[in-house]
Parts: structure tokens; sequence; C-alpha cells
């Protein structure tokens, strides 16, 4: 049977239910363990928000610091990477959420908060919360994403 994890990597949808559960049932991270360059994958549930990620060439997060993170890094048109300034910096802390305390990046100008779970030793799971997105979201769903350690 194919995992969820390769499912994401072939862009194959999963349900919502089945990213929330997957993310759920993951461990903590520490802050320390996110440092590095790191590709961005959507997790395909339907979430609006892909759409975006996808006209802006999302590709990935840089953490070069706990208070020293790119949240938004894309793809320039020859595909070097770039960090967006649209939207700014932001760092890491351990936050608790749905219970259980894990690395969490807080955005330093926008309400966002993206937490992690940890899959392996170069993948982690996350989850965007906003309430400036909510409204794209369909039905209050989060965006769910994973990251690859690239160095």
């Amino acid at each position: 049977m194919t995992s969820i994890i390769e499912r994401i990597r072939a862009n194959q949808p999963i349900s919502l239910t089945e990213a929330k559960a997957y993310f759920d049932e993951r461990p903590p991270v520490q802050p320390s363990f996110m440092l590095g360059e790191w590709k961005g994958l959507p997790v395909l549930t339907g979430n609006k928000l892909v759409e975006i990620l996808e006209t802006v060439k999302w590709a990935g997060k840089d953490f070069h610091g706990v208070d020293h993170v790119d949240p938004m890094v894309c793809l320039d048109d020859k595909g070097c990477r770039f960090p967006n300034p649209n939207w700014g910096g932001a760092r890491i802390r351990e936050v608790k959420y749905n219970d259980v305390v894990s690395a969490a990046m807080v955005y330093n100008e926008r309400p966002v908060i993206d937490y992690f779970r940890y899959v392996d030793e170069s993948t982690v799971i996350g989850v965007m919360d906003s309430p400036e997105h909510d409204t794209l979201s369909q039905d209050g769903d989060r965006l769910y994403f994973v990251l690859e350690r690239i160095k």
C-alpha cells in the first residue's frame, strides 16, 4: 500500500480528514531540527490556498536560525530560490497545537502560524493556521504541506 507521503509526493489528492489524522499522529519536533533549507509540497486536500502557492511558485522555507526564517521561499523565472518579500520574516518557537507542543513558525508581519510534526529525518508535515486565510479555505479547513530537507 502506498504511504500518505508517497501520495503527497506524487501530487495525489488526500482527504482533509486523512491529512489531519496523519498530522495529529506524528510526533513533535524541536525548533533546532527545523534549521536548514526545505523544499515545500502542498497536500492536495482541495484547499484553495494551493492555487496561490502555485501562482507565486512556492518552493519551501529557509530556517537560518530560530529568530531568522524566510517563511515563503519562491522560484524566480530561472528556477532560483528567493525569499518572497511580501511575506516578511518569521521565527520558530515551541507552541502547543492539538494538545502537542512542537516547533511552530510564527510570522512576524501576518497573523499566521505554521505547526510542524516529524515524519522522518528529512521530512516534516506542517499545517498553516491563519484567520486571514480562513475565508479562502473551504469549510474552515487548514492548508497542510510537507517540507523535505534540502540541506
